[in-house]
């Protein structure tokens, strides 16, 4: 009886493996600081794998070792933005007053900017993206606007607001003033000028803007004889 020749053998397919000579948590870090920055700069749809990689350094089968798609980078970077976010929450609320809550916030935001600038100039871009693109939520947006919810209803139960004071538009102020603090931190300060804003901002919320100083009452009887800032009197 004939023997029968064994057919060719073929080796298992190696799965793919840690791309060579990387540290996995430094190299995440690495590309995902590197995300940050071409979102901050060129916006989401920019962002593409290739100007990731070559941002952070790397090859993109590198990239797609760590992360499968620009989505997931997405919210990991979200993930990221929401812990900053929530720590400055924690610091605000050690304190008692809703002038000394928000200062504390500003100044929370202050420090992880100098921590990381990317990290608040990425909220900021995040707002933005979250409002041309509606698929790409803010969750760190919405947790902001919650806080400042709950500090302004709770200063007017306390009494540090008027009774007839309209919560909504002095949440919209103070987030207003919040993210415009925010752009100035992430794209345009030096670390001295955000220390010199964020005390200046505590001290125009503990004193008032004017300082303390006191507006005479205006009588509807005077009016007419009151000079006109623009044309003299009327």
């Amino acid at each position: 009886m004939a023997r029968r020749e064994a057919g060719p053998t073929f080796a298992p397919r190696r799965r793919r493996g840690r791309p060579v000579n990387s540290d996995s948590a430094e190299t995440r870090h690495r590309i995902l600081r590197a995300s940050r920055q071409v979102i901050n700069e060129r916006g989401y749809h920019a962002a593409t794998f290739q100007a990731i990689a070559q941002a952070a350094g790397l090859s993109r089968p590198t990239l797609h070792y760590y992360f499968g798609s620009r989505e997931e980078i997405y919210r990991a970077l979200q993930a990221e933005a929401n812990l900053v976010i929530a720590e400055c929450i924690a610091s605000a609320r050690r304190y008692d007053t809703v002038g000394d809550q928000f200062s504390a916030l500003v100044e929370a935001m202050r420090e992880a900017d100098v921590r990381d600038r990317s990290q608040i100039a990425f909220l900021v871009s995040a707002k933005l993206e979250s409002t041309r693109n509606p698929e790409l939520r803010a969750p760190a947006d919405t947790a902001l606007r919650d806080f400042l919810t709950t500090l302004v209803t709770a200063a007017k139960v306390r009494g540090e607001l008027a009774d007839d004071a309209d919560v909504a538009p002095i949440v919209e102020m103070l987030s207003a003033m919040l993210w415009g603090v925010g752009f100035y931190a992430g794209f345009v300060d030096d670390a001295a000028d955000m220390c010199l804003i964020t005390r200046q901002l505590d001290r125009t919320f503990s004193h008032g803007l004017a300082g303390g100083a006191e507006l005479s009452p205006v009588r509807d009887d005077t009016v007419a004889d009151t000079p006109s800032v623009v044309g003299g009197r009327q």
